[in-house]
């Protein structure tokens, strides 16, 4: 049993062993070694005192403050005798990915946290130290005693910690928009990380696919490996909490919208991303069904955020014809229109929200258009009361006054994309050339254009702009239109380093060689279908 820790104030004698004293411990002054330095395996030191020789002690030379600095163990400030065992990160709590006695690495296994720390404590100086992590790795002489390696991440390698750092170094700027000061993708996923295997494995993930693409290296076996591994890990945690191991959607939730973000940074054309939303679908709607006090508010106005932001921008990949998938249903639409009441501002839908959640009152109004083929030329009544509606909402928006210029000016450019989805929702490209329809639509696309080029291609904000920027792109017709917009996002992909940009152009130029008729954004979905690039603007 180990010792009862002391609530009294503990009166420290000054003939104890030095060791002892430097510890700020009672020392029971057995001679040669003391109790203390006996349990704790540590070099037992006496003061010299004039005619006292004791048959095991060291007789040592007096050292100067310089020449004589206290090893990490007699630094440690007072806790009890035992040595509390393992790190903050060796500590993580068990989640989705470990509930089963799983953990992250292949071959890896949970230990006894008192057997870890028996073994650090008996490690000899005839130890090897690999050299798999030795950026992560300090070898600091503790008197006779050389301590284990000491890592941030155990378990993971040097290339692990090397991704964590490129994550919060560049991927995580690449994905906030910078609405806010404050980038939750820091200040939210990384903190859930460090509690979570799973996360931490799919932050890992997401940086490497991000690194990847920015080197323009397809066949990087570097960033295979680990989205094999966070593919492996999260269906575990969906089996996990289908079978009712693990209770909390929260984890399982963050990592299908990292999942998401992944397959964004990536450029995934094979329309993966969907299949992760469709599970933070219904993860999310669990989760809200929790008491509100379950998780933190800001945690949860950014999970919200999050998947409004995915699923709305994502609907547009859907073709209307065949599918009226909804990924936002009004449970969700609701929680969301409670941000907007707080003039909510996010790094993902900037100031902009309440534009995003007509996306899909829109996508409604046009499926209902284009399934119907004998349908007159002329809308019906309650479509044109519908569509009035929407765009009085949509005309009536206004970015936020305190916002800055460049989220103020993103948000007049999600503006002109609504209305030209909504201006083409009711028959598409089917009216006049030179009639009124039309020109409302080269209004918008022209106002979107100007602008795009007041806002410069590598401000943060463009990392949300993909979305937008499809829609004006689809309706160009002119070639130095087209151009401009080729070299945006070409600097913006450049810049920025995510596949979704390139992968927007990739879309663009197929549909720039389609004929005018087979143009627009109701027209998006074909021609990926067509060319087989199914992406996410997310």
């Amino acid at each position: 049993m180990p010792p009862e820790r002391r609530i009294q104030r503990i009166v420290r004698v000054r003939t104890g062993c030095l060791t002892c004293r430097r510890r700020k411990k009672k020392c029971d002054e057995e001679h040669p070694i003391c109790g203390g330095c006996r349990r704790n395996d540590l070099g037992c030191q006496w003061p010299d005192v004039p005619g006292r020789r004791d048959s095991g002690q060291r007789n040592t030379p007096a050292q100067t403050p310089e020449e004589r600095r206290p090893s990490l163990l007699e630094s440690i400030e007072p806790f009890d005798d035992n040595v509390i065992a393992g790190s903050p990160f060796s500590q993580r709590a068990p989640s989705v990915a470990s509930s089963a006695g799983h953990s992250m690495i292949p071959g890896d296994q949970f230990e006894d946290p008192m057997q870890e720390t028996n073994q650090a404590r008996r490690i000899s100086t005839s130890t090897p130290i690999t050299n798999t992590s030795d950026a992560l790795m300090a070898s600091i002489s503790m008197g006779t005693v050389l301590p284990r390696s000491l890592s941030m991440l155990p378990g993971y390698d040097a290339e692990s910690y090397q991704l964590l750092s490129h994550y919060l170094a560049t991927t995580a700027d690449c994905m906030a928009n910078g609405s806010t000061p404050v980038n939750p993708f820091l200040v939210q996923i990384v903190p859930l990380a460090f509690s979570s295997d799973l996360l931490l494995q799919l932050v890992i993930t997401q940086s490497a696919a991000h690194r990847a693409f920015r080197s323009r290296d397809d066949s990087d076996t570097i960033a295979h490996s680990h989205y094999s591994k966070a593919l492996k890990h999260f269906r575990r945690g969906v089996t996990d909490f289908i079978d009712g191991k693990e209770s909390n959607p929260l984890m399982l939730l963050v990592g299908a919208l990292l999942m998401c973000f992944t397959e964004t940074a990536k450029g995934d054309m094979n329309g993966t991303i969907f299949d992760h939303l469709s599970a933070a679908n219904s993860l999310l709607v669990k989760l809200l069904a929790q008491s509100d006090s379950a998780v933190p508010r800001d945690l949860k106005d950014f999970v919200i955020e999050y998947y409004t932001y995915t699923a709305t921008v994502s609907m547009i990949s859907i073709d209307a014809r065949f599918s009226g998938q909804l990924f936002l249903n009004l449970d969700l639409e609701e929680r969301s229109r409670e941000l907007l009441r707080t003039q909510y501002v996010g790094n993902l839908c900037g100031c902009w929200l309440e534009l995003l959640l007509l996306i899909p009152c829109i996508f409604d109004l046009g499926r209902q258009w284009i399934m119907d083929d004998s349908q007159a030329v002329v809308p019906t009544a309650d479509e044109i009361a519908m569509f009035a509606s929407i765009q009085a909402q949509v005309l009536r928006w206004s970015p936020y006054p305190n916002v800055p210029t460049d989220v103020h000016l993103a948000g007049l450019i999600f503006q002109q994309a609504i209305l030209i989805y909504l201006y083409t929702s009711l028959g598409g490209f089917r009216y006049t050339t030179d009639g009124m329809y039309k020109g409302l639509v080269d209004n918008a696309v022209n106002e979107a254009m100007s602008y795009l080029n007041d806002l410069s291609p590598r401000a943060r904000i463009n990392s949300g702009l993909c979305w937008p920027i499809a829609l004006v792109g689809s309706c160009l017709l002119n070639p130095v239109q087209q151009e401009r917009l080729r070299g945006r996002l070409n600097e913006m992909t450049e810049k920025f380093g995510l596949g979704n940009m390139h992968r927007t152009l990739l879309l663009l130029e197929a549909m720039w060689q389609l004929p005018a008729s087979e143009a627009g954004p109701w027209n998006i979905c074909r021609a990926m279908q067509q060319n087989q690039i199914w992406i996410s603007f997310a």
